[in-house]
């Protein structure tokens, strides 16, 4: 997986298919998440919810570019990640 290459394709309009899927990986993991964060939350109140408020919004801002970048050398058509690649190789001056 190539995350610089996945990173230079989010300006592709086929992110949006990449984000898509990773709010529907997110969101499975909430699920999983969940019966750990009640329990967390009950036995240390202040601790527990501040945590959760806190790895929430970092999963919410940073899972959604991860994901997306490594997925979309593949959702791309190549001669676009061709493209993609001939560029950043003329940017380092190969």
């Amino acid at each position: 997986m190539n995350i610089r290459l996945g990173y230079r394709l989010l300006r592709d309009h086929r992110k949006l298919m990449a984000l898509g899927i990773e709010a529907t990986c997110i969101d499975a993991l909430e699920l999983l998440q969940l019966p750990l964060e009640t329990v967390l939350a009950g036995i240390l109140p202040l601790i527990g919810i501040t945590g959760d408020i806190a790895f929430d919004g970092a999963e919410a801002v940073v899972g959604p570019l991860i994901i997306a970048t490594m997925l979309l050398p593949y959702l791309v058509p190549p001669p676009l990640v061709r493209e993609i690649r001939a560029e950043g190789e003329r940017a380092r001056g190969f």
